[in-house]
């Protein structure tokens, strides 16, 4: 195995183009290998990689070489006391060099500050991904699933909804919109103790990638959906919006909610030309895919989920919750 001196350091804005380039030639390349030969894939922008890591600046990491060449990435983030990382690249020509399990020790420890959980997604072909994270102290947990809902199909179930009976979160005034954060935030505590939402919400309207739809049960915020209407890489041209995260107070009438969020979800989608969405259901949440399913939603694929093993037991437990929202960016 061939060595390479390299030291790691906080990711800075002027790294971005080169993540990006290094970011797309990876997932390139695992393609190719275990899924099914395709042209290279676009590059994120920079823009979405801003993004990407406002939530964290210093557990976004880059590894750079002696000659001064970047070598490996991770982007990280936290949801209050819920951290994860993802996405993460080596080249391949220096895979097998210590830069990866170097990366992910340090991001690590950098959440591990913060967090009470911390954790990763990864793909189940990935054996030798998910072998590195094992010896680095992660176990895997449940799967994540991966599910689409057409909004065509669902159109004479979903469609109908007054535009005025639309409540977006970025369009209240700034005592309506804190008061619906106050409501955001009291709902992911109730799912898991110091999960904060709020930066996401406000980073999506910020970097205008997306919105924010809310359900309100009287004065209180029953629900909420961060949407995703712009695409992570600048090409994209499938049609697909990304219910980023979903989430449902627990006391909430989960059915009733659901309903009404998507159907606020698909008159934004609908007229922007949107034709579907993806969202991600993490596995200890898996008593909501019923909801779910009869609600349109067609599971595709599956992510091995997985937590650091000294973080909070309920990273471990199931939930009978509703929280759609992947560990993955």
């Amino acid at each position: 195995m061939s060595s390479l001196d390299f030291a790691i350091r906080r990711m800075v804005d002027e790294d971005l183009a080169a993540v990006a380039e290094i970011e797309a030639g990876v997932f390139t390349d695992w393609y190719r290998k275990y899924r099914k030969p395709q042209n290279p894939l676009p590059e994120r922008t920079v823009e979405e990689l801003r993004y990407s890591t406002s939530f964290d600046p210093e557990a976004n990491l880059v590894a750079i070489a002696a000659d001064g060449a970047m070598v490996g990435f991770v982007l990280a983030r936290t949801w209050g006391e819920v951290g994860w990382f993802g996405t993460f690249g080596v080249p391949t020509q220096f895979q097998g060099m210590s830069i990866g399990r170097s990366l992910i020790e340090v991001v690590t420890e950098q959440l591990k500050r913060s967090c009470r959980i911390v954790g990763l997604e990864t793909m189940p072909e990935s054996g030798s991904n998910i072998g590195l994270y094992t010896k680095t102290g992660f176990a895997v947990t449940f799967p994540t699933l991966i599910l689409d809902l057409s909004l065509i199909k669902q159109a004479d179930r979903l469609s109908g909804m007054d535009r005025d009976d639309v409540i977006l979160w970025g369009r209240g005034d700034e005592a309506t919109k804190l008061s619906m954060l106050h409501g955001i935030r009291t709902i992911a505590d109730a799912l898991v103790p110091g999960l904060d939402y709020t930066r996401e919400i406000k980073a999506i309207c910020e970097y205008h990638l997306g919105e924010t739809v809310v359900a309100m049960d009287g004065g209180s915020v029953a629900g909420f959906a961060a949407v995703r209407t712009v695409p992570y890489r600048g090409s994209d041209t499938t049609g697909r919006g990304y219910i980023h995260i979903l989430a449902i107070h627990p006391d909430a009438d989960s059915e009733a909610v659901l309903l009404n969020l998507l159907r606020q979800i698909w008159n934004r989608c609908a007229s922007i030309g949107l034709t579907r969405l993806v969202t991600g259901l993490g596995g200890r949440y898996q008593s909501a895919l019923g909801l779910l399913m009869r609600n349109g939603f067609m599971g595709v694929r599956a992510a091995v989920r997985m937590a650091d093993r000294s973080s909070a037991p309920e990273a471990f437990e199931l939930s009978t919750a509703v929280n759609l929202a992947r560990w993955a960016g």
